[in-house]
C-alpha cells in the first residue's frame, strides 16, 4: 500500500498530544509572576466598581471592544476578587478549552495525529502563550472561534444525515455567533464568513433562509452597539496606532503568521510543504481522513481566514483604522485546521525507519518551545508593580505629588486619559490617596510649558542635596530605552536641576528570543541626585535606600546617570543651540566593567510639534515647520539608548 495514503502512525499522536498537554498545564503556572500591564489595567478600570453590569456597559462604551468579556469578568471577580491570579485564570481556562474544543470538533475531519500536531503547534505558539495569561478577551475568542468552527462542521453533518430542519444546531450556531460577535469585532467578521460559507455550500433553501435571518439579527445587534460606542468612545478612533497603508497591512499579516507559529515550527511547516510538493510531482496521493468532511472543513477554514483578512482591511479603510495581527489571531483555530490538514497530507507516516527519523526531528523542533515554560515565572510585561513599590518607598515622597509620563500612544492627552493614567494605571499599585498627575513628554521637556513643573523640578533637585523627595518623573508604557533616555536628557537641562544629575533607574521585564528569555527595560523612574564629586575615578551614583521585596528587587535594572554640562549657542545665523551631556550606565550585574561612560551633543528642539502617528517620538520631528533652522536631516531624533 502507498504509505502516502495511510494515516500517520498513532504513536506520533501520543508525543504531540503530550506536548500540547504540557503546554496547557503551563498556562496555569506563574499567573501572578507579572504585574498587570496597561491593557489589563484598563480591563480592571472597566470592572473595578460596584455599579453593576450597567456601569460596566457604560465604561465599555468608552472603549473600542464589545462588552461581553467585561460582563463575564465582572461577574467572576465578584466571587474571586481582583488579584492577578483571579483576573488571569479565566484566560488560562479559555485558552486550554480552545484546544480541547478544537480537538473534539476535528475528530471526524483529521486523523488523531494531525489533531495532536495542530494542538501542539497551538500550545507552543507565541500568541497562545501570551494570551493564555492575559486579562483580555483574546483567550475567550480562541474558545469561541473553536466553537464556531466545530459547530459549523456539526451543522453541516446534521444537515446531510437528516432531512428535517436542524433546529437545535441552528439555534446553537445563532447564539454562539451572537456571543462571539459581542466579544470581539473580528469574531463578527468570522461569524459572517462561517454563515456565508454554510449558505453557499448547503443546498436546502430553508437552511439558507434561517442562516440569513441569523446573520441579519447578529448584524443588527452589533450595528446598534457600535452606533452607541462611536458616540460614547473616549478613543480617537482615527488616531490610534493602526495604519491604513499597504505596508502596514502586510506587516500585520506577517506578525499574525509569526504569532501562529515559531521559527522551528516554520521549519517543520516548510518541510511538510516540500514533502507535499514532492508527493504531487511523483503522482502520490494524499491521505484524507474523510473525503467530504475533510475537504469541506479545509475549505471553510481557508474561506474564513481569507475573508476576515479582506473584510478587516475593508472595515479599516471604510470606518476607522483597526487592522492588526491581534485582531486577526482571534480566529486562530481556523488556521489550526490548515496546520493539521498539512500534516495529514504530507507529514511523515512513521511506519519506516526514515519516516520515523523525520517524525522525531519534527517532534524535537516543535517540542523545543516547551523550554520556554520556566519563563512563566518571570515578569514578562510592563513592570508597574515593582516600579510602583520603588516610587512609594522613596524617602520623603510619601504623600508627595508623583509626576507620571502619560502613555501618549494609548490615548490622546484629554482630561479623561490623564485621569485614567493617573488613577487607574500609575495609581493602581500605589498607596491609596497618592497624588499623581500625568504629563506629556513635551510638558516635561518644557516645549509645552506647564506652570507647576519648573518649581517642582527645582525643589526636587534641591532635595537631592538636603534630603527629601527627589522624584522627578515615572514612566512605563510607550517608552523604550531610547525614548526614556531622551526624557532623562530633557530633565537634566531643566532650570534648577543642574548641577545635580538625573538618575534613570530601569526596571526589567523579559521577552522571548527564540528559546530563551531576554531582559528588556520596561519601566523607568527618574530621580535627582547630587552633583558628581571631584575625583580621578568614576564613582557609582549615590542612590536612595529603597526597600523592595525580593520579587520586585530582582527586576531592578541598569542605572543611567545623565549630567547636563553646557549649551553651545551658535552666535551667527541660523541661531541654534546644542546641549552637551555626560552619560554613565551602571550595570550592577557586570563585575569587570560595571560602568560605561559617554558624552553626547544634542541639537535642542524647543518647538511644540503635535504628537501624530507619523511622529510618536518623545522629541519632535526636526523637519516639522518651525522646529529647526538647520537643513534636514539632523541627528536630533537618533539618540540610541544603548551606550
Amino acid at each position: 500500500m502507498n504509505d502516502g495514503l495511510r494515516a500517520p502512525a498513532r504513536w506520533q499522536a501520543v508525543v504531540y498530544g503530550l506536548i500540547a498537554l504540557i503546554a496547557c498545564a503551563g498556562a496555569f503556572a506563574g499567573l501572578s509572576a507579572s504585574s498587570l500591564w496597561i491593557d489589563e489595567l484598563f480591563t480592571v478600570y472597566l470592572i473595578h466598581h460596584n455599579g453593576g453590569l450597567g456601569e460596566v456597559f457604560h465604561r465599555a462604551l468608552t472603549d473600542t471592544h464589545p462588552p461581553l468579556y467585561y460582563f463575564m469578568l465582572y461577574a467572576w471577580t465578584r466571587l474571586a476578587g481582583l488579584s492577578e491570579i483571579a483576573l488571569r485564570l479565566p484566560s488560562a481556562l479559555f485558552a486550554v478549552a480552545s484546544i480541547f474544543i478544537f480537538a473534539f470538533g476535528m475528530r471526524r475531519v483529521l486523523s488523531r495525529t494531525a489533531i495532536a500536531f495542530a494542538c501542539a503547534v497551538a500550545g507552543v505558539s507565541e500568541f497562545w502563550f501570551e494570551q493564555s495569561q492575559n486579562a483580555r478577551s483574546y483567550a475567550l475568542c480562541f474558545a469561541l472561534s473553536a466553537g464556531l468552527l466545530s459547530l459549523a462542521i456539526a451543522f453541516r453533518r446534521r444537515a446531510q444525515v437528516r432531512t428535517d430542519f436542524p433546529l437545535a444546531h441552528w439555534l446553537a450556531l445563532s447564539l454562539l455567533g451572537l456571543i462571539a460577535s459581542l466579544t470581539h469585532a473580528y469574531l463578527l467578521l468570522a461569524t459572517g464568513m462561517v454563515l456565508l460559507f454554510l449558505l453557499l455550500s448547503l443546498p436546502s433553501w430553508r437552511i439558507r433562509a434561517a442562516l440569513v435571518v441569523t446573520g441579519l439579527a447578529i448584524l443588527a445587534f452589533n450595528v446598534a452597539y457600535y452606533r452607541m460606542m462611536i458616540h460614547s468612545s473616549q478613543q480617537d478612533l482615527q488616531g490610534l496606532w493602526f495604519d491604513n497603508s499597504t505596508g502596514f497591512f502586510k506587516q500585520q499579516i506577517r506578525y499574525a503568521f509569526y504569532g501562529l507559529m515559531q521559527r522551528q515550527v516554520i521549519v517543520v511547516t516548510v518541510l511538510l510543504i516540500l514533502f507535499g510538493i514532492r508527493q504531487k510531482t511523483t503522482g502520490e496521493g494524499y491521505f484524507v481522513h474523510d473525503e467530504q468532511s475533510t475537504r469541506w472543513a479545509t475549505n471553510l477554514a481557508a474561506f474564513v481566514l481569507v475573508g476576515v483578512i479582506a473584510c478587516g482591511i475593508g472595515v479599516s479603510l471604510a470606518v476607522a483604522p483597526s487592522f492588526s495581527d491581534r485582531n486577526l489571531l482571534t480566529c486562530i483555530p481556523f488556521a489550526w485546521v490548515l496546520v493539521g490538514r498539512l500534516y495529514d497530507a504530507a507529514g511523515p507516516r512513521g511506519y519506516t525507519r526514515g519516516s520515523v527519523v523525520v517524525a522525531v526531528l519534527g517532534m524535537l523542533l516543535v517540542g523545543s518551545y516547551l523550554h520556554r515554560l520556566p519563563g512563566r515565572e518571570l515578569p514578562r510585561r510592563e513592570n508597574w508593580r515593582a516600579s510602583a513599590q520603588y516610587v512609594s518607598q522613596l524617602p520623603g515622597c510619601a504623600g508627595q505629588l508623583v509626576p507620571a509620563i502619560l502613555p501618549y500612544r494609548f490615548g490622546h492627552a484629554s482630561p479623561y486619559f490623564r485621569a485614567l493614567a493617573a488613577n487607574d494605571f500609575f495609581g493602581y499599585y500605589m498607596p491609596a490617596g497618592t497624588p499623581i498627575r500625568a504629563y506629556m513628554p513635551a510638558e516635561v521637556a518644557a516645549r509645552h510649558p506647564v506652570a507647576e513643573l519648573p518649581p517642582l523640578f527645582a525643589s526636587r533637585a534641591a532635595n537631592a542635596d538636603t534630603g527629601g523627595c527627589s522624584l522627578l518623573a515615572w514612566g512605563i508604557h510607550d517608552l523604550d530605552e531610547t525614548s526614556a533616555l531622551k526624557i532623562a536628557l530633557d530633565l537634566a537641562r531643566q532650570p534648577g536641576i543642574a548641577p545635580r544629575r538625573v538618575l534613570m533607574q530601569q526596571f526589567i521585564d523579559y521577552q522571548p528570543r527564540q528559546l530563551r528569555w531576554e531582559e528588556v527595560p520596561g519601566g523607568y523612574v527618574y530621580l535627582a541626585i547630587p552633583a558628581a564629586t571631584p575625583s580621578t575615578q568614576v564613582a557609582p551614583p549615590v542612590t536612595p535606600n529603597v526597600p523592595l521585596n525580593k520579587q520586585n528587587a530582582a527586576t531592578l535594572g541598569d542605572r543611567i546617570v545623565v549630567q547636563y554640562l553646557t549649551t553651545y549657542t551658535n552666535p551667527t545665523q541660523p541661531v541654534y543651540q546644542v546641549d552637551i551631556f555626560a552619560i554613565q550606565r551602571w550595570n550592577p550585574k557586570e563585575k569587570k566593567e560595571p560602568v560605561h561612560q559617554d558624552f553626547l551633543a544634542v541639537h535642542r528642539l524647543t518647538c511644540d510639534a503635535p504628537v501624530t502617528k507619523s511622529n510618536w517620538d518623545v522629541w519632535p520631528d526636526p523637519t516639522y515647520p518651525g522646529c529647526s533652522p538647520l537643513p534636514p536631516p539632523t541627528s536630533a531624533g537618533k539618540v540610541n539608548g544603548q551606550l
